[in-house]
């Protein structure tokens, strides 16, 4: 599923968006989407964020690393989960396999 928000900005952001468009080869869903991916990591975005924290309410952790470029180049991204390395030990003809 893809969530598609309706984005109202001001026209100072719709230059910004549109001359960014013209000087990357990237589309303007993916420069708002890196614009998302990379700020969630950044310390501007989540001092600001705790300035407007309900008290109670915990503000949740990005669920991609920085390195996940896929996250905000791909529409339809899809986390992959991490291969557990299997080991195999032959014990009489018969293999074990440990996870």
């Amino acid at each position: 599923m893809v969530y598609r928000p309706t984005v109202r900005y001001p026209d100072v952001y719709k230059e910004y968006i549109e001359n960014l468009y013209k000087a990357t080869e990237l589309d303007r869903n993916q420069l708002i989407r890196l614009a998302l991916f990379v700020a969630a990591h950044s310390e501007e975005y989540q001092s600001i964020l705790k300035k407007h924290q309900v008290a109670d309410v915990p503000l949740p952790h990005p669920g991609w690393t920085l390195e996940e470029e896929g996250c905000w180049q791909e529409q339809y991204y899809r986390k992959k989960t991490e291969q557990k390395s299997l080991k195999f030990v032959e014990q009489g003809g018969i293999k074990i396999i440990f996870s």
